[in-house]
């Protein structure tokens, strides 16, 4: 049987048999299947990435993200370099239908990372390994003297909102209410509804009291069909825009009049005028009712559904 890396490593234990090592046969590298977070190719090589996160883009580029609550070590570094390389000497070229040798060429690669805060660790390792880094964007790291162009993305630190307000939802960013403020005034076609209730589920496990108090500043300005598509994602995945503990703290506030106004302003927007008789009852509404009329604007399907909450 013809097995020539059998004979190869019997061969490479026989010549370092009086060494003091562990020899290894096809030793897998991960349990799991490897698995790039984020590949971004362009369709054109030519074509220019106008957003600064994506200035350094070539034909591919390959995006590694980390998750709040983490961050990327020197290993995560070196893996994201691993992956490139894998990627390159793998994967065929983007308009051919197999590899060739050599296809895809090295300077058509790019690696970025994405976290929420600075890889402190990481930077000084950098620094100490003679790698150069480059800060002179907020928030972006150029990361130079490696065979391709690398990139560190803090969201934390990015400032431009009109152009980063996706990634920037995405971290405790000092401009985080800007950020999600954009998200809601950029709602103007039903084909974005997923993607930017998306972006509202994600921010809310960053800081639901700022996404809460956004969604209510908001509620006059959206049409009913796209704040009824907000609220009930919202409650779909177990987040309350209303609670209990929001109502104590509105009312140690004197901040009662805020929620009557805000019931109000979404019963005109569904039933354009509300009679005498029912502005009456919500002025004389508790916060509580107040709550549960809020909460349940889009199942309250004519005006005199509010008799089911206010109690005379």
């Amino acid at each position: 049987m013809n097995d020539w890396h059998s004979d190869f490593v019997t061969a490479i234990k026989e010549e370092l048999k009086d060494e003091k090592v562990e020899i290894k046969q096809e030793e897998y590298l991960s349990k799991e299947a490897l698995r790039i977070d984020v590949i971004i190719i362009k369709k054109e090589k030519d074509v220019k990435i106008n957003k600064r996160v994506g200035q350094i883009f070539k034909r591919y580029n390959i995006i590694e993200y980390k998750s709040p609550d983490d961050y990327i070590s020197i290993d995560d570094y070196f893996k994201g370099l691993g992956y490139v390389y894998l990627y390159k000497s793998i994967m065929n070229a983007y308009d051919k239908s197999r590899k060739e040798v050599d296809d895809i060429k090295i300077d058509e690669l790019t690696l970025t990372f994405v976290c929420s805060n600075l890889p402190k660790k990481l930077i000084s390792f950098l620094v100490e390994h003679k790698i150069k880094l480059d800060n002179s964007d907020n928030g972006l790291y150029y990361i130079d003297n490696e065979w391709i162009p690398v990139q560190i993305i803090v969201l934390s630190e990015l400032e431009n909102v009109e152009e980063n307000y996706p990634l920037m939802v995405l971290s405790n960013n000092m401009y985080f209410r800007n950020a999600i403020e954009k998200v809601f005034t950029s709602i103007n076609e039903a084909k974005e509804y997923d993607n930017k209730i998306r972006l509202i589920e994600a921010a809310f496990r960053i800081d639901p009291g700022i996404v809460s108090e956004v969604i209510k500043m908001y509620a006059d300005r959206l049409n009913e069909e796209q704040m009824k598509y907000v609220i009930n994602n919202l409650k779909e995945a177990n987040f309350k825009i209303y609670t209990e503990e929001e109502l104590k703290k509105s009312m140690e506030k004197g901040m009662e009049k805020g929620m009557e106004n805000l019931v109000i302003r979404l019963l005109k927007k569904k039933f354009n005028d509300i009679p005498e008789k029912y502005l009456r009852l919500i002025e004389n509404a508790d916060e509580k009712t107040l709550l549960q009329i809020a909460d349940s604007i889009f199942e309250i399907n004519k005006i005199e559904d509010l008799e089911k909450y206010i109690v005379n």
